[in-house]
């Protein structure tokens, strides 16, 4: 009898699950996946089979396929069709799981076509092979205004694909990460005593969209800033400013020399931190100050980095910098939690994630107009913390 009575117990549950299992399968049914609700959001829809100018009835059938199942029988060409003089992809994928892929000059055997997002003007695009995935990459903000070439009918329900550091993007592309490490064994007390100076600046464009010029020249009022470049007076390495041909000798003097590094943006993008904040990382012995339109929290705690947005003026952001750097408790404190980590640069993947898709023909969609997805409120915006003093 108790047997009889735990067994029916027992059935009880198992019904129960497996009727609230199936109640979540069919509410997930009805709820429509990412690619429709940004097709109902006007932002991109998904294709069906009638759209065979943009895939082959091939390659829809192939996008059904499990992934354990998706063939590598012929290798896939990719091609980066208008890059920037002498900076064309070489994507590598001798290490990838998808393999069979390889970079060509030529667009009519292309299976994907990239293009670059800042490079569109006067472009005679090639005819297009039925089949052929247009990508568009760029990891400029959507305020450079090399943007507005593709803001042309011509180009509607033409691009498949984006890649860029969006974060809904259909593949990212960003400038780095950071990851937690062991704090080496350093001597802070003496990193603090040779530092010379307050704030370092580097930078080449002297008029921007979020007009950090003007915000760096009301903070300069109550802190120290060396401008290093065609905006300022100081210069180091080579190249004077430049953090790429003459990085080393750069963030060495940076490390060397000063308390705080401005890692301002040019423009205010969603989920746009270049790499004037991962230079920084690691060693580099230096104190980011941010200001940007990212979430930084997301790249970092809080007391590695000073965020800009904390403050309610240039003014009083300065105050707080020459208070901080008179502090030696607080300063130190702070670059010794920096030091916990390091950043890496994710973009070997790109060779793989590309293959991958190529062979598979996934995400399946079009941009009924890729510069309106580009350019929808809340990517980019103005300045909006130089009113007050």
């Amino acid at each position: 009898m108790i047997f009889r009575r735990s067994l029916v117990r027992s059935l009880k549950i198992v019904i129960v699950v497996f009727v609230i299992h199936s109640f979540l399968a069919f509410v997930q049914f009805l709820r429509p996946s990412d690619q429709v609700r940004h097709a109902q959001n006007g932002t991109y829809r998904t294709l069906d089979t009638k759209d065979d100018l943009i895939l082959s009835d091939a390659i829809t059938k192939a996008s059904d396929s499990p992934r354990s199942k998706i063939s590598q029988s012929r290798v896939m060409k990719i091609m980066d069709f208008n890059p920037k003089p002498n900076c064309a992809h070489r994507l590598k994928f001798k290490k990838c799981e998808f393999d069979a892929c390889a970079m060509t000059t030529n667009p009519q055997e292309a299976d994907i076509l990239m293009f670059n997002a800042v490079n569109m003007k006067d472009l005679i695009v090639p005819k297009r092979p039925i089949g052929q995935i247009w990508l568009l990459y760029t990891r400029e903000p959507i305020t450079d205004r090399r943007m507005q070439y593709l803001n042309q009918s011509s180009y509607h329900g033409q691009f498949n694909w984006t890649r860029t550091y969006f974060s809904d993007s259909t593949f990212l592309s960003i400038y780095g990460l950071l990851i937690p490490r062991k704090r080496p064994q350093k001597d802070y007390e003496q990193i603090y005593h040779r530092k010379k100076y307050d704030v370092a600046w580097f930078v080449s464009k002297c008029s921007t969209s979020s007009r950090r010029e003007d915000y760096v020249h009301r903070m300069s009022k109550f802190v120290q800033v060396h401008v290093y470049g065609g905006c300022g007076n100081f210069s180091c390495g080579s190249g004077g400013f430049d953090m790429g041909g003459s990085r080393d000798e750069c963030l060495h003097k940076l490390s060397e020399e000063y308390k705080f590094y401005l890692s301002f943006e040019n423009s205010f993008c969603r989920d746009y931190v270049t790499e004037k904040f991962f230079n920084v990382f690691p060693d580099i012995d230096v104190i980011p100050v941010v200001r940007g339109g990212a979430v930084y929290e997301r790249l970092s705690t809080l007391d590695t980095y000073i965020n800009a947005k904390d403050f309610a003026s240039p003014e009083k952001l300065g105050r707080y910098l020459q208070e901080l750097s008179r502090n030696k408790t607080q300063y130190l404190k702070m670059l010794q939690k920096k030091d916990e980590y390091d950043k890496i640069f994710p973009q070997h993947n790109a060779g793989c994630e590309l293959c991958q898709a190529a062979h598979s023909r996934s995400p399946r969609h079009v941009f009924d107009d890729v510069y309106s997805w580009l350019t929808r409120p809340g990517n980019c915006w103005p300045p909006d913390d130089l009113s007050t003093n």
